[in-house]
This record gives C-alpha cells, structure tokens and sequence, in this order.
C-alpha cells in the first residue's frame, strides 16, 4: 500500500487519536497500533526522507531506554516496558511521517479536532466535580495529574488557534471553550499546573493572540464559577488551603533519588523498577505512591546518565528550534503546540509523562507535530 494512494487513511487515524485522548485508552492505543501498522507498509526509503534533529535525539532517547532495559538490574519488572510503552516507542515515527506529508489545512483541522475534545473531557471533569463523584476534576479514564497536564496542551492550543478561528467562529464562543478548559484546570487543583496554565495567559497576552476584552471575561468567569464550584465541593480545597506548602510525598521521594543517584549512573536501574529500589515506602503518606513524581528522576534512575542526557538534549533541541521559529518567522497558530511541548517539560519537574500511558502518547503527538512545522524535510 502506498500512502501517497490514499492519504484519507492516515489523515482519519490521526484525526481519530486526536480526539480519543481522556476519553477511551484502548482506542486511543488502537488508533496508534493502525497507524504505525500503515507507517510499515511504507518504502523504507521513504521513511528515512523525514528524518531531522528531532527524530534523531528521540531515537537515540528510545534506544538508550531500551538498553536500560535488556542491562536491568530489576529485568522482571523492566521487561513490562516493552509492551507497556512499546507505542510511545514506535508511534512518533509514523506520526511524523505522515505529518510531514499534509498540508497546513489538514494539520491545523486535526488540531481543531483536538481542541475540540479538549473541551468535551474539560465539561466531563467538570460534572464529575460539581456532582461531587470526585474531590478533584479529573476525566474518565485517568486521575486528575493526567487530567490537568493534558489540557495544558488544549489550552495552548486554544489561544494560539483564537485568530485564525475568531473568522469562522464567533469569537465570545470561542472565549468560552477556554473558560471551560481553565476552569477544568482550576477544579483539577494540580499547583504546578495551575501555575503554567498561568504562564500560558501570560503569553498568549503578549503575543497578542487574544485581546483584553476576551481574556479579562474568561479570567474573572473561571474566578467566579471555581469560587460557586468549591461551594459544591469543598473536600479538597480545604487540605490545600490547610496545607498551602505541603510536597505531596515529593520531599521523601526526591530526598531518596538523591541517595540512589550514585548507583548504576551509566545505564540505571531500569524502566519501572520504582517498586523494587525505593527504600522508604514507611516513610510516604501515600503508600500507594508508583513513581519519582519527576520525569528527571525518573529518566536518570531507569535509564541512566546517558539516557538523561539524550532526553535533555532532546528538549534543548524543542526550545532552540521554538524559539528561533518565534523569532525569525510568523509562528502564528503553531506556537501553541511548542508551548504545549514546554509545559509538559516543566510539569514533568513535579509528576512525569514518561511512564504515562497517555501523556507519553500526547508527547508524541505534539512532538510529531512540532517537528512537521520545523523540519523542512518532506516527503
């Protein structure tokens, strides 16, 4: 089969990932496994054409966790990996792939796509809120970290998608796709991510990709509508305002990383073997606590300080090609997928999407999208 045949068929996978996340995981990774059985059907020689910096720094990312894998000193636990995360393994390449092959069009309606069911599980996780089902927003088949990181990307998406939809859309609706989506990130009660979500207003304001008179009504609605929420709800908030600095376990949990950071430094200890090397689960309020609670940690204990150094890499790669596309070019809508990329960066500093099965996927597909936007290669 011959993608250039029938371009439909990548297009309606892509377009269907975009619209699965939070809302159906064996969907979601079926799209995916689709995809990449297509991508395999492709001319190899094809395939190497859309190879650049990007795909070379993740590829050498995944081989390096992989290896940390086969050397694992835990390999019972580790060998889990290859089938846990065998699709944020293999599902950038084909994503990429046909990424590079589509047009701007094509590209901007499967991101309007995922906007478009960011706000869906937004009004879920909201609902779930107010019925009090749940002490924090958080969407149907994941919690609420996974929840609020999530819609980060939706929300970067929105205001860098507000000029170019405000000419199809009435802008006030549009406004209100964004108030739900901050709200949802508010009633979520996720610290960090509710201070990029800030980070994110302020920059979407300084690059003018919103006026005053949008932005100030969703600010003082979200202010509003989480002051009535947290009237329904109050259960959680009442912790956080008791407790305004507590570390949520991070405190013991990094304090241990630091004491283990000696050992196996080449290769680590391997991917998902949290359980066997922590050493003061008596010491957690949360004994139901799986993972480093920092992506850095956790690349650098799994997989070692070559694998932290190619994960790093990889990320100084995203801010130097984003910033010069920022500052030498007319980013217009795309920048909000480079801010989605970087608020995943700097929430992986207090939770993590490595050993995600969502958010791993979301990486991808940000990633997949920033490379086709910075990447000259095509097919």
């Amino acid at each position: 089969m011959n993608f250039k045949d029938k371009p439909q068929i990548a297009f309606y996978l892509i377009s269907a990932i975009a619209a699965s996340f939070l809302l159906s995981l064996v969907l979601l990774q079926l799209f995916i496994f689709l995809l990449i059985i297509l991508w395999i059907l492709e001319p190899n020689n094809e395939k190497t054409k859309v190879f650049g910096s990007i795909e070379v720094y993740f590829l050498a990312f995944v081989c390096l966790r992989i290896l940390s894998i086969i050397f694992s000193e835990h390999f019972a636990l580790s060998i889990h990996a290859f089938y846990k995360d065998s699709l944020f393994y293999t599902g950038f390449f084909p994503l990429v792939f046909y990424l590079k092959a589509f047009s701007n069009e094509r590209k901007k309606r499967i991101l309007e796509i995922f906007l478009i069911f960011s706000v869906i599980v937004s009004f879920i996780g909201i609902s779930k809120f107010l019925f009090e089902i749940r002490p924090r927003a958080e969407s149907i088949v994941s919690g609420y970290a996974t929840f609020s990181t999530f819609l980060l990307a939706g929300l970067s998406i929105s205001f860098s998608f507000f000029t170019d939809l405000k000419k199809r859309i009435n802008p006030w609706l549009l406004s209100l796709g964004e108030l739900v989506i901050l709200l949802a990130i508010v009633l979520a009660l996720g610290r960090a991510d509710l201070g990029i979500a800030s980070a994110i207003v302020i920059f979407a304001l300084i690059q003018k990709k919103i006026s005053w008179k949008y932005l100030l009504s969703v600010l003082a609605l979200t202010t509003l509508l989480s002051y009535f929420s947290f009237q329904q709800n109050s259960s959680e908030i009442k912790v956080r305002v008791s407790q305004p600095a507590t570390m949520s376990d991070r405190d013991v949990l990094w304090k241990s990383a630091l004491q283990l950071s000696s050992q196996h430094p080449i290769l680590g200890f391997g991917p998902r073997s949290f359980e066997k090397i922590f050493p003061d689960r008596n010491l957690l309020l949360d004994k139901g606590v799986g993972g480093w609670h920092n992506d850095y940690f956790t690349v650098y204990l799994e997989s070692g300080i070559f694998g932290l150094m190619f994960f790093l890499l990889l990320f100084f790669e995203i801010v130097r090609k984003g910033v010069k596309r920022f500052l030498f070019k007319n980013s217009k809508w795309t920048w909000g997928i480079f801010i989605s990329l970087l608020a995943m960066f700097l929430s992986a500093v207090m939770s993590g999407f490595i050993n995600n099965p969502i958010l791993s996927l979301l990486f991808i597909f940000m990633l997949a999208f920033f490379s086709s936007e910075t990447d000259t290669g095509k097919i």
